[in-house]
């Protein structure tokens, strides 16, 4: 059987399993609980995301760290345990990951991704996009808008155009590149809400975990005329 065991103060994080009818949950002074998973749930996407936790694996009353030979204590006593969806509350609380104990720092890093996504930008270079964008039909530009980011060329939205270049898809304002997210997905709201509060600006996060910050408002409709007007 195994379990999963993570911190009270970071509960918030098992809103991902929440819906998850067969688990259980139970409280002790410091943590919480969860058990009676199904084999193949023990590495979904929704606990991998979870930061924070650990999942222990019990053999004779003992709790075995997965994939350790040695343990790492007993399993609590007097657990009382209850569905998790009447142990957790509907509205948990809000996450301040801004403040971490000194044994608890968590960055912020990209990791590849087996979840298809489908791409909302473009990021390309005149040379690549001129050629296209001259014979384009003007449908084909209209639900596009596009910006100028360095020497580079930044084009939103669907369907892109089929030109050579690195493609994100788009998460909370995040743009992230294609076949990527971020390590600790549950942390994506909480980093808009901190990073981006009023929502005003896209956030493109490179591989190397670089960000650049766009605002909204600096993106126009893509054109024929507007592209020529902007390299006349």
């Amino acid at each position: 059987m195994y379990f999963l065991e993570i911190n009270k103060k970071h509960i918030e994080f098992l809103g991902a399993i929440r819906n998850w009818d067969n688990v259980k949950a139970a409280f002790d002074e410091q943590s919480v609980w969860v058990k009676d998973f199904l084999f193949e749930q023990l590495s979904a996407v929704e606990i991998q995301q979870i930061p924070f936790h650990v999942i222990y694996e019990l053999k004779n009353n003992l709790l075995f760290k997965k994939g350790s030979l040695l343990p790492t204590k007993k399993l609590p006593s007097g657990l009382l345990w209850t569905p998790i969806v009447r142990a957790l509350p509907v509205a948990l609380p809000s996450f301040n990951h801004n403040y971490f104990g000194i044994d608890q720092k968590l960055e912020i890093h990209l990791k590849a991704s087996e979840a298809v996504r489908e791409p909302y930008a473009l990021l390309t270079d005149y040379s690549e996009l001129v050629n296209y964008i001259e014979k384009a039909p003007d449908f084909r530009l209209k639900p596009l808008s596009w910006v100028i980011l360095e020497k580079k060329i930044l084009i939103f939205g669907n369907p892109l155009l089929p030109v050579k270049g690195e493609t994100y898809w788009l998460k909370d304002d995040f743009l992230l590149p294609t076949g990527y997210d971020f390590e600790w997905s549950a942390l994506s709201k909480t980093l808009q809400q901190d990073l981006n509060p009023l929502g005003e600006d896209i956030i493109i996060w490179n591989k190397n975990n670089n960000s650049i910050v766009i605002a909204k408002n600096k993106m126009k409709p893509l054109s024929i005329s507007s592209f020529r007007l902007t390299f006349s």
